[in-house]
């Protein structure tokens, strides 16, 4: 049996490259599954909740609920819409996403990981307009830990609206109903709308990680939240 520390960091790996290489080498999803072929997965995974059941999730403002094709021209619309306010504090707006091809690449690797249960991606749609807002992910999953990563984004013109709590809370239920025990995210000390969202959440401040990120030619400090199962309610 391949040790579990090492087959870990060659699944990242795999998976890395796959997801940026999919847009244009859609043959790279061979090589994944290839790899996984080779190990025996349930000496690294839980059978019973290693399975994401992504279902549209209703709430009081917004609903979140999986995309697909007929979301990606409003989906680039609103990134393109927003490029400049998203690029402030996140590296892809600046070269990720850049025509509708690239959008819908980027929905086939998160439905892939989804799959996987290794990821998921909702889009955040505002009910008032039922517009596309944003978009909220997990990432990270480690079902033997119980844990995964959240993060996410809204355009500009649906800032101050209470939109990305509401998502942030709706999908932190739909993580505990799934098996997860903890949540995690982190950002930027100086993303001051995020901190506040993930404050109102009920997430926990565990510190700040010095130097987290290299953003536009410029180390940023983050600060790390974590929200727990049994905190949630």
């Amino acid at each position: 049996m391949p040790d579990p520390v090492l087959f870990d960091y060659l699944q990242l790996c795999c998976l890395v490259v796959m997801i940026r290489e999919w847009g244009r080498h859609r043959h790279f999803t061979t090589i994944y599954v290839t790899f996984l072929i080779e190990f025996d997965m349930s000496d690294f995974l839980d059978d019973e909740l290693c399975e994401f059941s992504l279902q549209e999730v209703d709430g009081e403002c917004v609903v979140l609920r999986p995309l697909g094709e007929a979301d990606v021209q409003p989906l680039f619309e609103l990134i393109e819409g927003s490029r400049e306010f998203l690029s402030d504090h996140l590296p892809w707006p600046v070269e990720e996403c850049l025509n509708p091809e690239d959008v819908s690449a980027k929905m086939d690797a998160w439905n892939l990981q989804a799959q996987m249960a290794n990821g998921a991606c909702w889009g955040i749609f505002e009910k008032s307009s039922q517009k596309i807002a944003g978009c909220i992910m997990l990432g990270w999953v480690q079902w033997k830990n119980r844990s995964a990563t959240v993060s996410y984004w809204l355009g500009q013109d649906f800032c101050g609206r209470g939109l990305a709590t509401e998502a942030l809370l709706l999908v932190a239920g739909e993580s505990f109903a799934m098996g997860l025990n903890r949540l995690e995210l982190t950002a930027s000390v100086n993303n001051l709308k995020s901190v506040a969202v993930a404050r109102r959440a009920g997430f926990q401040e565990e510190g700040v990680c010095r130097e987290y990120e290299l953003l536009h030619g410029h180390f940023e400090d983050h600060i790390r939240f974590s929200l727990l199962a049994r905190d949630f309610c």
